[in-house]
């Protein structure tokens, strides 16, 4: 489970799309008023702060989604209220700054940066469709997302919630949950709470259900921090990340706030995890279940497997926000082009990065990708496998669940309910990754032959391979 936190768009809009970052391409001419003024939704932010590039960056909101622009066209895009002439944006933003505009300036920054990016009204108050390279669906971004809660319900808990950011008490639960931890794995141990689980199969849905207040705690802890920073959360809910379902807080405000205040957001959750699992502790002591221990266990393996930054995990994020890149896989191709001397790869380069970012950024890509394709390589291999393992178990938690209920064992029946639920949610999530996958292969290979011709050959190579391993 993790935070939603959409990548900030360059040039053009996604909330969990790739992107790139400085606006190339050149719009058809569309008439621009002689007063120009900022399309409705739009919102001038500000300078991104903590940024990991060496010029400043400046964050424009459009329909809730942030973009970034160089210091330049956020200028030009301040003057645009409506009210002043080309003439006088041109005079204003060289008044203001070390650029020396005219009319024509202007002009063309409107024409070929900021409307293609729907920032601006037409002379006939219509906005241009933002234009994007890429789709918005990405097999490493959280897909099939349901809303499940509004900022309306969420606010009053985060309200009293984001008092456990307040220092004193945030060091004294750290303080404890050390003790409690040391405690657990050196002095008592977990053995006794494991044969209770085995020896009583009831207990199993009881910690299903415990994790699952405790994953929805986690999210809460992301909501809270991001309250405790200044920020405003957009809603929590439910989706597939990869092959599995996640829950998601949307933090997309928090590219409003400094560099700090965005990282103890990502951190929110796991600190909100260490605090439920002090609650399990303190439970354990009052009645002597020894399960409570296992489901602490089992919280600080998520933990863990959290911090991996390969996929879009909360450590993932913590990674992006210490560096000050808005979004490693979304700044990738763009992060490339900028280092390649090839002018022929089209499409968008980053900004010029700080050297210690540059240091981060590209071990990033050498390790991550090819662990990235050693997981497709494996899920592929062992797909036929893994298909009809969770088809069998499907059907046998559908009869055990018709057993249950013929002999009015209401709990296990619910048990039995709810792992074929979830060995659905897994078999769909494995057939929407591989769609996402094949899905970009053939967007990527529409543009021109030879994209064409690329994507064919890399599709017979993909069929050649599978029916390779499958035959084995």
């Amino acid at each position: 489970m993790s935070h939603y936190y959409p990548p900030v768009n360059g040039e053009v809009d996604a909330q969990q799309a790739a992107t790139s970052i400085q606006p190339a391409k050149t719009t058809a001419a569309a008439q621009i008023p002689e007063r120009p003024s900022l399309a409705p939704n739009v919102e001038l932010t500000g300078e991104l702060q903590g940024s990991g590039f060496k010029d400043r960056q400046w964050l424009i909101q459009r329909d809730g989604h942030f973009i970034q622009t160089t210091e330049l066209l956020y200028r030009v895009a301040e003057q645009m209220d409506g009210q002043h002439s080309l003439e006088e944006i041109a005079a204003r933003v060289t008044e203001a700054t070390d650029w020396s505009l005219s009319a024509d300036n202007v002009r063309q920054i409107i024409q070929s940066k900021l409307l293609p990016l729907g920032l601006v009204s037409t002379a006939d108050d219509s906005v241009m469709p933002p234009v994007s390279e890429h789709s918005q669906s990405s097999p490493l971004a959280l897909n099939m997302r349901l809303k499940l809660l509004s900022p309306r319900v969420i606010d009053p808990f985060t309200k009293v919630l984001q008092l456990l950011f307040a220092p004193p008490l945030l060091i004294l639960i750290l303080i404890a949950t050390m003790f409690t931890q040391g405690w657990l794995y050196l002095v008592h141990g977990v053995t006794q709470g494991a044969l209770q689980m085995a020896y009583e199969p009831g207990l199993l849905l009881a910690a299903t259900v415990v994790l699952l207040v405790a994953d929805v705690f986690h999210e809460f802890g992301h909501a809270s921090a991001l309250r405790y920073g200044g920020g405003k959360v957009r809603g929590m809910g439910a989706g597939l990340y990869l092959v599995y379902p996640a829950l998601y807080t949307d933090t997309t405000d928090s590219y409003r706030l400094g560099r700090w205040a965005r990282v103890r957001t990502d951190l929110g959750g796991f600190y909100f995890y260490l605090i439920f699992n002090l609650g399990l502790v303190a439970l354990y002591l009052a009645t002597g279940w020894e399960f409570l221990l296992i489901i602490v266990t089992l919280i600080n393996l998520e933990i863990i497997r959290q911090c991996l930054p390969t996929v879009r995990f909360d450590g993932y994020w913590a990674l992006t926000d210490l560096t000050g890149i808005p979004d490693f896989f979304s700044q990738t191709s763009a992060f490339l082009r900028s280092l390649s001397p090839q002018r022929r790869w089209e499409g968008s380069k980053l900004p010029d990065l700080k050297p210690w970012v540059k240091v981060v950024f590209v071990p990033y890509i050498l390790l991550t990708f090819p662990v990235l394709g050693l997981f497709l390589f494996l899920l592929v291999w062992v797909l036929p496998f893994l298909t009809s393992a969770i088809w069998d178990s499907l059907l046998l938690q559908v009869r055990e669940f018709s057993t249950a209920l013929d002999n009015g064992n209401f709990l296990s029946a619910t048990a039995s309910a709810l792992q074929a639920f979830m060995l659905y949610l897994e078999m769909l999530g494995i057939a929407y990754l591989l769609y996402m996958l094949a899905r970009k292969l053939w967007k990527w290979s529409k543009p021109t032959p030879k994209r064409r011709i690329a994507g064919a050959l890399v599709t017979l190579g993909i069929i050649a391979l599978v029916a390779l391993l499958w035959s084995t």
